[in-house]
């Protein structure tokens, strides 16, 4: 079996059903969410004290995500008050070079090369920002953000309660800190998504700007010119990603003959949301953390848990694709739900999932309950076995990630998995190469 993934890897199409070592180590990538909240930090300290440059790019590692290098370039564009701003198809990098664009009082032209982005949401943005005198001319290929005429409000007061992104409320927030504009948004802290609101927050407070999180009011109120206190614009570190090591925490689930997957750089006490993945899987792995890493054992006796299984994913949809492939993939009934916000990820990610599934044989009758916030899995194995597949990823890198995992626990079916390198490139770019290496 490992020959045949070896070959597939040659071609990087082709996955079928492999064995893998006992033991795994895994050099996880830069986070995306933590990564882009920490330049952005970085880019307000030193925007505040008149530095027209960004810490040397070699701060990013030469696989880095690509959305990690996108916004850095971004941020320096930004800097050095150049006028042209590259887009691609990630809504955050955007949502946040848009907001921290709008607070220049210059006209910004940002060039878009990813037609995936036009269908992701921007109205509260869009709508916040013109309030605010900002004029925003949208077009297929570009949007132009004029901001020479803004309005300086006394304070800026916002109800984000409805707003299903919490990225919009992250935006305003740049925006308004930039700006040193004092801010109230009304947030609940059980709202979807509330703690990528805590973990902008938290970022903030590294480089000495502090926002209240009280009840549901999030509130900045300057105390000085610039809202910076003096730390080292130099100390700046980029964790390693949670949301990537759930495609491992899968593969071990998968596979019994993996009895140990150490996770290097893996922060236990990080702020990232995604966090959670590791109690996700608990009733399948066995978590030891250290300072430095988290090692996961697998269970020789399995927890006993109340089937089917419930997944909460509101404050985690990038979780979803994993942990879907796994609960199908070992035939574990599972309700998941807290998955609204999955439509507008890069493809739709719950219909996708769905699809994608009954491609690799599971019938429509395996999933019910459905609505746009959840269903559940009835655990009813494949129906049918088909020779081969076509992936059909919509380009979205976790949907890859987490099928490409299952297809090598798939009996029978071969699956081709179409520009995987340039697909993972987004978040995890040597996923299939890692994976590869640990093949037996």
């Amino acid at each position: 079996m490992g020959t045949g993934l070896s070959t597939i890897f040659v071609t990087m199409k082709l996955l079928t059903k492999t064995a893998f070592a006992s033991s795994i180590e895994v050099n996880l990538p830069l986070s995306k969410s933590e990564g882009i909240r920490s330049l952005i930090s970085c880019y307000l300290l030193r925007r505040g004290r008149g530095v027209n440059q960004m810490p040397h790019r070699d701060l990013l590692s030469t696989d880095a995500p690509e959305d990690l290098y996108t916004i850095y370039d971004g941020l320096q564009a930004l800097l050095s008050g150049k006028s042209d701003i590259t887009l691609t198809a990630s809504a955050s990098v955007a949502r946040f070079l848009l907001a921290l664009g709008a607070a220049e009082p210059r006209r910004t032209v940002f060039h878009l090369t990813d037609p995936q982005l036009l269908r992701r949401p921007m109205g509260p943005l869009l709508d916040f920002l013109q309030r605010r005198g900002v004029t925003i001319d949208r077009t297929d290929d570009r949007w132009i953000v004029n901001s020479r005429c803004q309005v300086v409000p006394r304070e800026t007061e916002v109800d984000a309660r409805a707003w299903e992104s919490s990225q919009f409320v992250s935006a305003i927030i740049y925006f308004s800190v930039a700006q040193n504009y004092p801010l109230s948004i009304r947030r609940q802290h059980s709202d979807p998504s509330s703690r990528y609101i805590a973990l902008t927050i938290d970022c903030l407070s590294q480089i000495g700007i502090d926002l209240a999180w009280d009840a549901d009011r999030i509130k900045f109120e300057p105390t000085r010119d610039t809202g910076l206190v003096t730390l080292n614009p130099d100390d700046l570190t980029l964790p390693v990603d949670y949301s990537s090591a759930a495609f491992w925490l899968e593969l071990q689930t998968l596979h019994p003959e993996i009895q140990m997957v150490v996770l290097k750089e893996l922060n236990p006490n990080s702020p990232h949301p995604d966090a959670r993945v590791l109690d996700f899987f608990m009733p399948f792995l066995d978590v030891v953390t250290t300072d430095h890493s988290v090692r996961l054992n697998r269970c020789n006796e399995p927890t006993e848990v109340e089937l089917p299984l419930s997944f909460d994913l509101s404050q985690n949809p990038d979780l979803f694709p994993a942990l879907f492939a796994t609960v199908i993939g070992l035939g574990v009934p599972a309700t998941f739900k807290g998955l609204s916000s999955l439509a507008y990820k890069e493809s739709d990610r719950l219909g996708a999932s769905l699809s994608i599934a009954h491609s690799l044989g599971w019938s429509a009758d395996a999933f019910v309950r459905l609505s746009p916030d959840g269903f559940t899995y009835t655990g009813v194995p494949r129906e049918t076995i088909p020779d081969s597949v076509t992936l059909n990823h919509r380009g979205d890198h976790r949907l890859a990630m987490a099928f490409g995992v299952l297809a090598t626990a798939l009996e029978g079916t071969q699956v081709m998995v179409p520009d995987d390198v340039a697909v993972t490139a987004r978040s995890y770019p040597h996923f299939f190469t890692d994976l590869c290496r640990q093949a037996r």
